[in-house]
């Protein structure tokens, strides 16, 4: 992503920045190729992908990188939606954009792996603890292979969430995305494994990178800002080139460590440009309808476009499959926002920050020394409902 998979992007005073919109996009769409032609995969019988799409595989291959683009994305819209507001807002708009429609998608998920035995069947227990969203933590195996993208956009969300309670303000951004990955990397030096988990110094510098990108659109850029975005992309670059053979290994052909460096360079000053460069004036509303797709696009293309191609690839043309596993894995990301998150989100969303917020007034009441406590019912502050 998800980013991690995310929704909901913020907007600005005079408009939505639609731009991002159409990164998202581009990033899920590298993710679903590098997934469909990218990786060898099984399920296009004896033959690789390298070997059935030789021209396409060329591109393809590097399409994994759409995740950390995600996490880049996602540092950027996280922080734009956390800005200026209370930590009950921040959990209910995050809860009610992550979890339906990733419910749906596991439900959907855990049918057709019913009658396909070829997925990845999982057992009951396996399926109830995937309705957390932390299977990852219980090292129980995901309903999606993509979902292992939000275990670690959960743990942003945590550290954002503290970060809320605190108090965001543009110097504390500054000294967070600097100090955030180094603390992460020295975790990882001292093999200290729980707080490697906490703070994935692998993807740590690529949220970094967008927080402060976030700033420069709010605030505008000065040379501590754009000193903290180079110090981090030099990490970003670092963390890539190291992924590059085991990603050759996937694959099954090299893939390039200055390829991926040159990428991730992309990655940076497209959302620059996007945000606070000279394509901000972008406003094609297009791009709003392909953003909103990418989340339930990314949760949903793996299983239901491998079973696609598991299903036709011996009965049509290969870029027929190709085109129809996307189609499908296109049509139920339309059903899952339009038929889910349109449906629930904003009323989840209320009721959610509406229980919190009932949970704060109620902390507040604090009984007299001496006296009994007066009845939750007509405590001063609480509601009688």
């Amino acid at each position: 992503m998800v980013t991690a998979t995310v929704q909901g992007l913020a907007s600005r005073a005079q408009g939505r920045l639609r731009g991002l919109d159409g990164l998202r996009f581009i990033a899920a769409a590298g993710v679903v190729a590098y997934h469909y032609t990218g990786k060898a995969i099984g399920y296009w019988g004896h033959v690789a992908p390298a070997a059935k799409f030789p021209s396409l595989n060329e591109l393809t291959r590097y399409g994994f990188i759409g995740v950390e683009f995600f996490f880049m994305i996602s540092g950027f819209v996280i922080l734009m939606t956390a800005y200026g507001r209370g930590v009950e807002d921040f959990v209910a708009s995050r809860f009610s954009r992550l979890f339906p429609a990733y419910w749906a998608a596991v439900v959907i998920t855990v049918v057709l792996q019913l009658f396909w035995h070829s997925g990845r069947g999982l057992k009951p227990v396996e399926v109830f603890v995937n309705f957390t969203m932390m299977q990852e933590g219980f090292n129980i195996v995901n309903a999606q292979g993509a979902f292992w993208t939000l275990w670690v956009e959960l743990k942003f969300y945590l550290l954002i969430g503290i970060f809320v309670l605190a108090g965001i303000t543009r110097k504390r951004v500054i000294a967070f995305a600097l100090i955030w990955p180094v603390f992460g990397q020295l975790a990882a030096a001292t093999h200290e494994s729980l707080l490697v988990s906490l703070l994935v110094p692998t993807y740590a510098p690529y949220f970094a990178i967008g927080m402060l990108l976030y700033l420069i659109y709010r605030d505008g850029g000065d040379i501590v800002v754009w000193l903290g975005v180079a110090l981090n992309l030099v990490w970003c670059v670092h963390h890539i080139s190291n992924y590059a053979p085991k990603v050759s290994k996937l694959v099954g052909a090299p893939v390039s460590p200055m390829v991926l460096s040159i990428i991730v360079v992309i990655m940076v000053a497209a959302i620059w440009s996007v945000s606070a460069g000279p394509l901000a004036i972008i406003d094609w509303r297009w791009l709003t309808v392909a953003g909103a797709l990418t989340y339930p696009l990314y949760l949903i293309h793996g299983q239901f476009g491998f079973f696609v191609i598991d299903q036709l690839h011996n009965v049509l043309h290969p870029y027929i499959a190709l085109l129809v596993a996307f189609l499908v894995s296109l049509g139920l990301a339309a059903a899952l926002h339009y038929g889910v998150e349109n449906t629930l989100h904003y009323r989840l969303r209320s009721t959610v920050r509406a229980a919190l917020n009932k949970v704060g007034r109620t902390a507040e009441v604090k009984p007299k020394r001496g006296n009994p406590a007066p009845h939750p019912e007509v405590a001063p502050g609480v509601s009688a409902e």
